[in-house]
């Protein structure tokens, strides 16, 4: 099974579309981060700033237009402002890790790139005939299959890797390497405002990420498995995952929207306090998330083992 997993890597990383994914993944997340610094205003007062921060946000909550996603939000940023001028708490200093929070919205670029490598990687065996080759060896067709889609996994969470060091990296030319022992303002699953880590924060949303990324990658790779087009793969799970948005929001409307995978593929809510509806948990999101990747792929196994080459 190693060797197999070997083998299906080496074809992902010999490919020259790979190669311009991680090209496009690093250039996209150090130009953020340096565009971030670029247009970064000092604060000489943060008391003043905070105070206007306030009326901003009672201007916003005033908005009858304003989405529930972003009325929670603006709520939330409001009670910490508040928290900070009624305790005395400034805002940290510019960070590494705070930066890499603040940009967790990449994540979704890994996505993307995640769903084109997964929609790919058994359609193009059929594709090219290839696939015959493949079923001739000593292996099951179940090994053929898991070994294709552990790969893909695998590659998933190196893009996942490589935007997190890149973040890093670029954000601490700007600001040092980060203490690690630094702590801010957040809202706990109680909706109180509390100080936490704010590195164990950081590795805890890029880390819980994966769960969702896994998600797409499942979906396209099932899709791919089942239809044999690549194409379609690509364009029914980005479309998934574009209304899935759209779901998270509507989510707060509809209670059984929540048990749609889509409606909680978005770990960040939970790190900034944003559930799509009250009742939502973290461990909630993550089990539905786990059951749909068993459902997908055994759909794609089911498929895959019954299927005709011819």
């Amino acid at each position: 099974m190693i060797g197999l997993i070997s083998n299906e890597m080496m074809k992902i990383v010999n490919r020259k579309l790979t190669w311009i994914i991680l090209f496009l993944l690093i250039a996209i997340t150090a130009g953020s981060f340096v565009m971030n610094k670029l247009t970064e205003e000092p604060v000489s007062d943060w008391r003043a700033e905070q105070s206007e921060l306030i009326e901003r946000y009672q201007g916003q909550l005033e908005i009858d237009e304003l989405s529930p996603q972003m009325h929670a939000d603006t709520e939330n940023k409001l009670q910490i402002a508040n928290y900070r001028l009624e305790n005395d708490i400034a805002p940290v200093s510019e960070n590494p890790w705070s930066a890499l929070l603040r940009f967790s919205g990449l994540i979704e670029m890994v996505i993307i790139f995640a769903i084109v490598i997964a929609a790919d990687v058994v359609s193009r065996e059929y594709t090219s005939g290839t696939i015959k080759l493949l079923l001739i060896r000593p292996h099951s067709r179940s090994k053929i299959l898991f070994s294709k889609y552990i790969s893909v996994a695998v590659f998933a969470l190196c893009m996942l890797a490589i935007v997190f060091v890149t973040g890093y990296g670029v954000s601490a030319m700007f600001y040092g390497f980060g203490n690690l022992d630094t702590t801010d303002l957040f809202l706990n699953a109680g909706g109180e405002v509390t100080e936490m880590n704010v590195f164990l924060q950081t590795v805890k949303m890029y880390g819980l990420s994966f769960l969702p990324i896994l998600s797409y990658v499942t979906l396209s790779f099932a899709i791919s498995t089942i239809l044999r087009n690549s194409a379609l793969a690509v364009g029914i799970s980005l479309f998934i995952m574009i209304v899935g948005n759209s779901i998270i929001e509507a989510t707060s409307r509809i209670s059984w929207l929540k048990y749609l995978p889509f409606a909680n593929s978005d770990i960040s809510l939970y790190i900034f306090h944003l559930p799509a509806r009250p009742e939502m948990t973290l461990g909630f999101s993550l089990t539905v998330l786990a059951v749909y990747i068993a459902v997908f792929a055994g759909l794609s196994w089911m498929v895959f083992k019954k299927r005709d080459t011819a």
